[in-house]
């Protein structure tokens, strides 16, 4: 009995902390300013990788902070390796979502448009990755750029 209740308290618990990553801002938040400074360990401003798919401060394993960063194809000399989960924590502004170019265990490249958290949506800001993927490029681009395609 006290094992079947430490095991219902502990996935309450769990689905507890996912809640954050998935509901809607506090009532009267209108605007990314009241995003706090930094949220699963990565600051405003920062594009940041982490090593699950569930983004915490003790999984993060590298950040972008506003600027692009390329050395593809050069798989062996990224710092960032492993990655499971990306976040984009940029301002709302012309250059708000990151194109991610990222190598599969294949040695396959890929590219996946990382949108911007929102005030009313933070999930919007993550992505996560089946399997772990060595990280080439980080491009900080317009929403309606490829990968992307939104409507501005």
């Amino acid at each position: 009995m006290i094992k079947t209740h430490l095991v219902a308290r502990a996935v309450a618990i769990a689905a507890a902390g996912l809640v954050g990553l998935t509901t809607a801002a506090p009532a009267g938040a209108s605007s990314a300013a009241s995003l706090p400074d930094r949220l699963y360990g990565c600051a405003r401003g920062d594009f940041c990788v982490y090593s699950t798919e569930v983004i915490s401060a003790d999984t993060k394993i590298g950040i972008g902070r506003g600027e692009n960063w390329d050395i593809f194809p050069n798989i062996d000399g990224s710092p960032y390796k492993n990655v499971r989960s990306f976040f984009n924590y940029g301002f709302p502004d012309t250059y708000d979502h990151v194109a991610v170019t990222y190598a599969l265990p294949t040695r396959k490249f890929m590219t996946l448009c990382v949108h911007r958290a929102e005030d009313n949506n933070v999930a919007a800001g993550h992505e996560a990755i089946s399997v772990p993927v060595t990280v080439v490029a980080i491009q900080w681009i317009k929403k309606s750029e490829a990968p992307c395609h939104e409507s501005p």
